[in-house]
């Protein structure tokens, strides 16, 4: 049967080893420490971590006490994550933007949603489509962080264009507003590449009337570090 992996998603699979390797040589603090003004501080939140990679992000979120549901599409680097960092409170997802079915299908919602270093792998024709996706997941008072990575698209890797500017009209258009935003030095040291780190929340009236079965919900139809949908 032919291979039919998006170019990205094969990218990551033939790596997977390699990529998770340069991945860790950072640690969460060094490429998210931002984020802990976002975190409670004794734990408890639910995190949807997305492009969760090696695993990185979400083992630190978990032994900090949260619950993450964390995705990763490229299978290879979903076992390899997996493999270094066994949790309980990480449950891993196969699936992708912009459909996000299989997060759909818990039907909860989130405290935190973490997108980093995958907002460019989203072909443009489809970002409204994955936004929308994204703030229908978040809770009330929720916060959608999402890291940029500016430079030259790597087009190998499935890379597109992408700016603070685009996530500003998105924002607007979805009744969302950037309530952060700060640009970086790549802490790979590469000089072509720079990254912009954006959190993201929902005005307050935007908020519909949705079920929220939180971890509960979770524990019923995940069983933990389990296999992808």
């Amino acid at each position: 049967m032919p291979d039919t992996q998006p170019p990205n998603i094969a990218w990551y699979n033939n790596r997977a080893a390699q990529i998770a390797d340069q991945y860790e040589q950072l640690s969460f603090d060094q490429v998210h420490g931002w984020l802990r003004d976002y975190l409670p501080s004794g734990g408890g939140a639910l995190v949807l971590d997305i492009g969760a990679g090696s695993g990185r992000d979400a083992a630190w979120l978990a032994e900090q006490g949260h619950d993450v549901v964390a995705v990763e599409p490229a299978a290879e680097l979903r076992q390899e994550a997996q493999r270094r960092h066994p949790d309980e409170r990480i449950s891993w997802l196969g699936d992708s933007l912009p459909d996000l079915a299989a997060v759909h299908r818990l039907g909860t919602s989130f405290d935190v949603i973490l997108l980093s270093a995958v907002w460019m792998h989203v072909p443009p024709k489809v970002r409204s489509r994955s936004f929308r996706k994204l703030v229908t997941l978040l809770k009330p008072g929720g916060v959608l962080a999402i890291t940029l990575r500016l430079g030259e698209p790597d087009t190998e890797r499935g890379m597109h264009a992408v700016s603070i500017e685009e996530l500003h009209q998105l924002a607007r258009e979805h009744g969302a507003y950037i309530e952060h935003s700060n640009h970086s030095s790549d802490a790979l040291g590469r000089a072509e590449v720079s990254w912009a780190e954006v959190a993201i929340r929902l005005h307050e009236e935007q908020f519909s009337e949705q079920s929220n079965y939180g971890v509960t919900l979770l524990q019923k139809w995940l069983p933990r570090a389990s296999a992808p949908f």
